[in-house]
């Protein structure tokens, strides 16, 4: 919940005390302890019965603590803290039973006192006031120290206000009736003078005091409420001392001179609120005078801005004319642009189409060129590798020249049959057709160390999976000419292979630890085969990327999504056919 009364640093029980306001409760202080220093050795000192003193005393008490009690609620209903409210039903405490002290006092209003008081009624009245308001004092430095309910901030504030007067009400209803019983309490008054229960009576009472001092002493730092209810505690230490311990009874020094303090310690607190209430009206006629001033410039502000206004409202309308007909001449611009994004976007994809389709072409021609030379070409150079090895055979000692040249012959066609099926490989090897695409590949990365000794290391996962066409072509193409890069242009001793099929995705990645290039500025015979790669996996909807530096090696890594479906699969066209139109 957020502060109720703006900015919480402007109140008393908030705003950490200045040092110069430290120094003057510790002057406040010092002088209490030199008057009580100065009025201790004469406390005793029996002076004249002085009735009117106790009602001025108490009359003006009451009204302090009162008044004091009303100003600690109005900021309990602004902060709405738990511990406002227990010091400020600690003084509507004391202001009620100092009332009923008053109209209880023997020889006052009545020879034994109102209320149907006796002889101990005021005495114990006394001890219950000044052993309950440091009661009151102790709550609330210990709830404004904790720090779970220093933040509580309740959400209603009249009913708590209300109960905390009917309990403070009660309380004081049940003490003085406690109080008008002589036989429930020990005798601690005999005529004006104390009896022996007085010491412990007021020893517990005065021992509260100190204990609500030291803890207000301790917390004196947390806000200015602290500081100068630490003095008033201080003070009633004082005022229980004088009056009710080092005297001797009523109406010697001790007696007047306690009621003195405890005169002045009801409005330290009080004095401070005044203060505090005369700064805060002094800041509000501050900030009401700087509104009036803000809201005359506001107003000549208002008055410009009008004007200003006007004259912008004539441009707003004569450019939204304008502008009005350069709207109809972009619109028709941008669906003129769209037209033509369109046209390009059919373009595109027909041109994507039939370059699949011409991709296809080629590796059925490849298809079609490595069977032949496998089937026909490699079969008939074999066939006539065997008429030559029977015809060497049927040669005898005497055609040895013959024999020979049939043996040279032997070795060119071994080598012809040999490079007639490195070529049917190189145009289309028939394990991708029979086996698949992991076979395949692992036949190229073995049949690419035993040509060229490069040592290479082959990743696939998992280790059996199928592709469609066109990607197992695609694939094992640009696997082909990476290696082929990898063998004429990089130098390396080392490349690693990583085939990866993630459904419905497809991984393939080369790496190698060769000499690397700049990728901005590729030699013009390698920039062909980048291109080429490039536009195997721009077919197929892939992605290819190039990765190098030099001296630093280059990975080429393809990716094909498989979202291809009906460009892939459209017939080949047939012999003789007219191209189509884009």
């Amino acid at each position: 919940m957020s502060d109720q009364g703006g900015n919480p640093r402007i109140f008393l029980s908030t705003v950490q005390p200045r040092p110069n306001q430290q120094r003057l409760v510790m002057a406040v202080m010092l002088a209490s302890v030199v008057v009580f220093v100065a009025v201790l050795p004469f406390a005793q000192w029996q002076l004249a019965q002085v009735w009117g003193f106790i009602p001025v005393y108490e009359s003006a008490v009451v009204i302090n603590d009162l008044v004091t009690a009303a100003m600690l609620v109005g900021q309990f209903t602004l902060l709405r803290s738990p511990g406002l409210l227990a010091l400020s039903s600690g003084y509507f405490f004391t202001a009620t039973v100092a009332a009923v002290h008053m109209l209880s006092f023997p020889g006052l209003f009545s020879a034994s006192g109102l209320l149907n008081a006796g002889p101990q009624t005021t005495a114990w009245l006394y001890m219950f006031w000044h052993g309950g308001f440091p009661v009151s004092l102790i709550a609330y430095a210990l709830l404004q120290e904790n720090a779970r309910t220093r933040h509580i901030r309740l959400r209603r504030v009249v009913y708590p206000v209300l109960w905390a007067a009917c309990v403070v009400l009660i309380l004081t209803y049940g003490l003085t009736a406690l109080a008008t019983h002589p036989s429930l309490l020990p005798i601690i008054m005999r005529g004006h003078g104390y009896t022996g229960a007085m010491s412990s009576t007021v020893g517990i009472v005065w021992l509260l005091n100190v204990l609500a001092a030291a803890i207000l002493w301790r917390h004196r730092g947390h806000s200015l409420l602290n500081l100068w209810c630490a003095v008033v505690a201080v003070t009633s230490v004082f005022e229980v001392a004088l009056s009710a311990m080092f005297n001797h009874g009523r109406f010697d020094l001790g007696f007047y001179a306690g009621r003195a303090y405890g005169l002045v310690a009801s409005g330290f607190v009080l004095v401070a609120l005044i203060i505090e209430h005369a700064r805060l009206y002094a800041m509000l006629v501050k900030a009401l005078d700087s509104e009036s001033a803000a809201r005359t410039r506001a107003l000549d502000k208002t008055q410009q801005l009008n004007e200003a206004n006007e004259h912008l409202e004539q441009r707003v309308k004569d450019r939204t004319a304008q502008l009005s007909v350069t709207n109809v001449e972009l619109r028709q611009e941008i669906a003129e642009r769209k037209r033509a994004e369109q046209a390009l976007e059919r373009s595109r994809e027909e041109l994507r189409e039939l370059a699949t389709i011409s991709s296809r072409a080629r590796e059925e021609e490849r298809r079609r060129l490595s069977r032949e030379l496998h089937d026909e070409l490699a079969q008939s150079l074999a066939a006539l590798k065997v008429d030559m090895q029977m015809l060497e055979q049927k040669l005898d000692a005497a055609n040895k020249p013959v024999a020979d040249r049939l043996s040279s012959m032997e070795q060119a066609v071994d080598d012809m049959i040999g490079a007639t099926r490195r070529l049917a490989s190189d145009l289309r090897p028939s394990m991708l057709d029979d086996l698949g695409l992991v076979p395949a590949c692992r036949w190229l990365v073995e049949s690419f160390q035993r040509r060229h000794r490069i040592r290479c290391e082959l990743t696939i996962t998992p280790e059996h999976f199928e592709l469609p066409e066109p990607f197992a072509s695609t694939v094992y193409r640009v696997l082909q000419e990476c290696l082929a890069n990898v063998a004429r242009h990089a130098g390396a001793s080392t490349v690693q292979v990583r085939l990866v099929y993630d459904v419905p995705t497809v991984q393939l990645s080369v790496q190698d630890d060769g000499i690397g290039f700049d990728p901005a500025h590729p030699r013009k015979d390698l920039s062909f085969g980048l291109v080429g790669l490039r536009e195997r996996a721009y077919l197929v909807r892939g992605s290819l990327s190039i990765e190098s530096s030099p001296e630093a090696g280059t990975l080429i890594d393809l990716t094909i999504p498989q979202t291809m479906t009906a460009a892939t699969e459209a017939p080949l066209p047939a012999p003789g056919a007219q191209p189509r139109a884009i």
